[in-house]
């Protein structure tokens, strides 16, 4: 199993699910993306999604048979059309609050926002006000958690990802491209969709259409939750994935751990 993050998360973001089903039985590998967490920016600059896709190809074929790929908003994306492209390399995929539609409106909102925070901040304080403004719902946490999320330069603190992968090029054309929709119509393999309650970017609507352009597509709406952001864990969508995980095959012997392209 292949966990990839959201935008603007690390491998952090799926740790506790990517453990939980490693004890289960599955060999799961919770993944930085390019220009995140611990895995090198692109020298280029270069975050089109046909080059996240590469990095899977080749993840998937050093580990030798194909995987289970478990995608969070950008992640999902990327899992998405790697699933439509690489169907010997996927077999099966779960996506966290994504589906091929956006409504570019909020997201320009959300983009928006992330590229002011990508600006840095003072404190720890400040981050975490500026996190609870982008899900939309309070995290009542410690903010003291988000410092590991962090990197410190001149003395302000700054999020571990590259700014340049939010721009307009690399994260707009997908929606109205039609790329994503494209990728939807030839999947092929086993499907979950887990969409959050207080979603900004998934619409019933969007869900709807979804399911039928995919009619076995499995869907689940995930109480409590928003759309996830920097610093945030994605351990609310573990249930709907391990129920998703029991209607497929058996896992593989266990093993579990992350790593990065």
């Amino acid at each position: 199993m292949l966990f990839l993050h959201g935008g603007g998360q690390s491998r952090s973001a799926w740790r506790a699910a990517a453990r939980a089903l490693g004890d289960e039985g599955y060999y799961s590998i919770s993944l930085d993306l390019r220009g995140h967490g611990d895995s090198d920016w692109a020298a280029d600059g270069n975050y089109a999604f046909d080059r996240h896709v590469a990095d899977l190809d080749t993840i998937i074929a050093g580990l030798g048979q194909p995987a289970i790929l478990v995608g969070a908003s950008l992640g999902g994306h990327i899992a998405l059309i790697a699933a439509a492209n690489l169907p010997h390399r996927v077999r099966a995929l779960a996506l966290a609050d994504v589906t091929p539609w956006i409504d570019e409106t909020e997201a320009d909102t959300l983009r928006a926002a992330m590229r002011r925070v990508a600006e840095g901040f003072d404190t720890v304080a400040e981050a975490a006000a500026a996190v609870d403004r982008l899900r939309g719902v309070a995290s009542n946490g410690d903010p003291e958690r988000l410092r590991a999320h962090m990197r410190e330069e001149n003395g302000r603190l700054y999020w571990r990802w590259d700014p340049r992968f939010i721009q307009d090029e690399f994260v707009r054309h997908g929606g109205e491209g039609g790329l994503f929709a494209a990728a939807a119509a030839r999947l092929r393999v086993p499907a979950l969709l887990m969409h959050a309650e207080f979603s900004t970017v998934v619409s019933e609507a969007q869900v709807l259409r979804f399911q039928e352009v995919v009619p076995d597509l499995h869907c689940e709406r995930i109480a409590g939750v928003g759309h996830m952001v920097s610093g945030d864990d994605n351990d609310a969508y573990l249930p709907a994935l391990r129920r998703f995980l029991s209607s497929q095959e058996s896992p593989a012997p266990s093993r579990s751990f992350q790593s990065r392209p």
